[in-house]
């Protein structure tokens, strides 16, 4: 995959996954709920994470650039080490979602992950972007 079709990957989920926390918080909020009391659910999430995280950085390499696609880096880095938390130490990992569910936090973090959607979106889909 080229950096583009990443960052479009990316901007799609992060987009539909803002915009649904927005609209439709309560479901959102039963599911990270659900997801943090389940301890298979966040074993599969710890894994699935890592190996994201893994799949971007081994596509990548684990350096620093110099450009915009530093972006998909650091993405990488994040998740491999919210994989391994998640892995190593569960319970806070558990305690973090259960806290992400609050009000105020919650539409905070559903307008980050639309604002970090948009800009991927502008690396994946505009030909003019820096990337």
């Amino acid at each position: 995959m080229s950096d583009a079709q990443i960052f479009q990957l990316f901007s799609v989920v992060y987009l539909a996954v803002g915009v649904g926390m927005l609209i439709n918080p309560g479901f959102y909020k039963k599911l990270f709920t659900d997801f943090a009391e389940n301890a298979a659910a966040m074993y599969i999430g710890g894994v699935s994470a890592l190996a994201i995280g893994f799949v971007i950085l081994a596509h990548r390499g684990i350096g620093c650039t110099h450009d915009w696609s530093m972006v998909l880096s650091v993405i990488g880095w994040l998740a491999l080490i919210k994989g391994l938390l998640i892995l190593v130490c569960p319970k806070l990992m558990m305690a973090l979602t259960k806290a992400m569910v609050k009000e105020n936090l919650f539409n905070l973090w559903a307008t980050v992950i639309i604002l970090l959607g948009a800009a991927l979106s502008f690396f994946g889909f505009c030909p003019k972007s820096p990337i």
